[in-house]
């Protein structure tokens, strides 16, 4: 009986073009290191966290969301059929229609009462702010019409798909059919947007980008000179993101297919995506595909994801490894359902894929806004492991004692009213992840005090809820908080699904489920398997799955051809 082999749990995502040459994934999970090496030739020891869930920051009834952006005190938020915009506490104001379907630019510049301005590559340029409908504009007829607009130091830049790019008035929309240059460096490309960045403009072509600086040059002359010609284009409109106040780590798909990486200071782009990306990336886009980039934040991680119809992929900026985004889909996994992403009121807003509704990333959250989240970690072969040898067990280390006793989502009473039978109507934010049935306690309700106290709920929408045998007697004056104090299904006594793959990964065998233990039961670490027969020529590979709505963290395993535990 030999000593107990590593499971080689994978610290980036390498699912392979064959699984049988990959060397494990990475879903919804992404890999930190925890605590320092026992000594330095050692690795440092690691663990496998749950990634960011989703949860709802404002109910729209809007399809097909297409990028926003925050001024001020209000966040702008572009749709295919209108734009709106939001406020801290959530609440929707509808501007009017806009033009186009596919994603936007969204710019503001730094007037007391800031001009702001989204562009659709297919119908140009349109004013947003002043309060009433979008209304398009050209400058007083002296601005083609562009495919991108960006701002920096005051300024609006509109390009053109000829290579032109041009600049505004200092903090106005005024136009000077003048104050534009053309981005030439580089012959046989087409220009597709500018960035700013790291106190530059860069003005990216499907070819190279150019670096632009500010010479004060007075109008009409165009404000900036060039500075510098970098041999990194951009594949797609879309495919960058980065630059976003909060983030600033710039990332994007190059011609080449893969994806470059450039650090604020800089102009030296780093490939970081792997083959297996790069592969990817390739078939979307010669498939005609289109490429999205988004960017968020969680527990002093970044994130930079790239979407495709297919798939979806998070570069940790921190760890500088990859893993693979999936939501639940028609009983299917398949990319996020997050897209795009910007900052506003300290949270990284998205839209939803699957309704709607603004969503934010939300690593108190595990869930996707109510539904089923997957972590799953599967790892490369156990190479020291032979042929024919039994595996007699595997042990997974796992942070347990994660149930939760009782639930505790919270939504924000906004009025009450009578509802079916005469009982208590709340009017609340959003009720994603409440339940019927569930126990809801009421507190700090003005007017409606009958309310106040622990009641089963009934969820009307997606706005109310009504407390069960309770009659509405006063009108609601203000205040109220609802708490959902009925843990989640699956919460309370969480479990793990853990399976062997004796075949390179191609299949995995029926799942084994063990429990991650109630809320503070923690007397085991390690959840075990046993008897799962003999290894093939292909080695052998777990898998861990968790879709309970609980914290999720493995920090290593080992498999044994002994069944008696050894403690590590």
């Amino acid at each position: 009986m030999g000593k107990p082999s590593d499971i080689p749990f994978p610290l980036s995502s390498f699912p392979g073009l064959n699984p049988q040459e990959g060397a494990g994934r990475l879903i919804n999970a992404f890999a930190v290191p925890l605590g320092e090496p026992s000594k330095p030739t050692a690795p440092a020891p690691q663990k496998w966290m749950g990634s960011s869930g989703l949860s709802q920051f404002a109910i729209t009834v809007q399809t097909n969301y297409r990028g926003g952006l925050i001024v001020k005190n209000l966040s702008y938020e572009v749709f295919e059929s209108s734009v709106i915009t939001l406020d801290a506490a959530g609440t929707v104001n509808v501007l009017g229609p806009i033009l186009g379907t596919k994603k936007v630019s969204i710019a503001r510049n730094q007037a007391a009462a800031p001009d702001v301005v989204a562009v659709d590559v297919d119908n140009g340029a349109f004013k947003l702010s002043g309060g009433g409908a979008p209304v398009s504009y050209n400058g007083g007829g002296n601005l083609p019409q562009p495919n991108s607009v960006s701002n920096q130091d005051g300024y609006f830049f509109f390009t053109i798909a000829d290579s032109r790019v041009f600049a505004s008035g200092l903090n106005a929309l005024t136009q000077n059919a003048l104050t534009f240059i053309t981005i030439q460096g580089r012959a046989d490309v087409t220009l597709l947007r500018g960035i700013p960045f790291s106190g530059l403009m860069l003005f990216f072509t499907t070819g190279h980008f150019e670096a632009w600086q500010d010479a004060a040059n007075v109008a009409p002359a165009f404000p900036y000179s060039r500075a510098s010609i970098i041999d990194y284009g951009l594949i797609q409109f879309g495919a960058i993101a980065g630059y976003e106040v909060g983030f600033s780590e710039l990332l994007w798909v190059a011609q080449d297919f893969g994806v470059y990486w450039m650090s604020p200071g800089s102009l030296s782009p780093i490939k970081v995506s792997p083959s297996d990306l790069d592969r990817l990336i390739e078939a979307q886009v010669k498939a005609g595909n289109i490429l999205e980039a988004g960017v968020h934040s969680e527990g002093g991680y970044k994130f930079w994801r790239l979407d495709s119809p297919a798939w979806s992929w998070e570069f940790n900026i921190t760890t500088k490894k990859w893993c693979e985004r999936q939501s639940l889909k028609n009983g299917l996994y398949t990319r996020t359902r997050a897209t795009c992403g910007h900052p506003a009121f300290n949270k990284w807003l998205c839209g939803d894929q699957a309704s709607g509704n603004i969503l934010f990333h939300d690593d108190t959250n595990f869930t996707e806004n109510g539904a089923p989240f997957l972590y799953r970690i599967e790892s490369g072969p156990v190479r020291n492991f032979p042929q024919e040898q039994a595996i007699a067990r595997a042990d997974i280390d796992f942070v347990m004692g994660v149930g939760q006793a009782v639930g505790n989502y919270r939504m924000v009473v906004l009025g009450a009213s009578a509802g079916t039978g005469g009982v208590v109507r709340l009017t609340v934010d959003q009720t994603s992840q409440a339940r019927t049935g569930d126990n809801v306690k009421v507190e700090n309700v003005l007017g409606t005090t009958e309310a106040n106290g622990v009641y089963p709920m009934t969820v009307v929408d997606v706005n109310h809820i009504e407390l069960q045998g309770v009659p509405f007697v006063h009108a609601y004056v203000s205040g109220g908080t609802a708490t959902d104090i009925t843990a989640p299904v699956g919460a309370i006594s969480p479990t793990c699904a853990i399976s062997i793959s004796k075949d390179g990964g191609a299949s995995f065998d029926n799942p084994s489920l063990r429990s991650l233990a109630p809320q503070g039961k923690s007397l085991r670490s390690r959840a075990t398997i046993k008897n799962r027969g003999q290894a093939g020529p292909a080695g052998v590979r777990v898998r861990v799955d968790i879709t309970d709505p609980v914290y999720r963290s493995v920090m290593g395993g080992t498999i044994s051809s002994d069944p008696r535990e050894v403690t590590p």
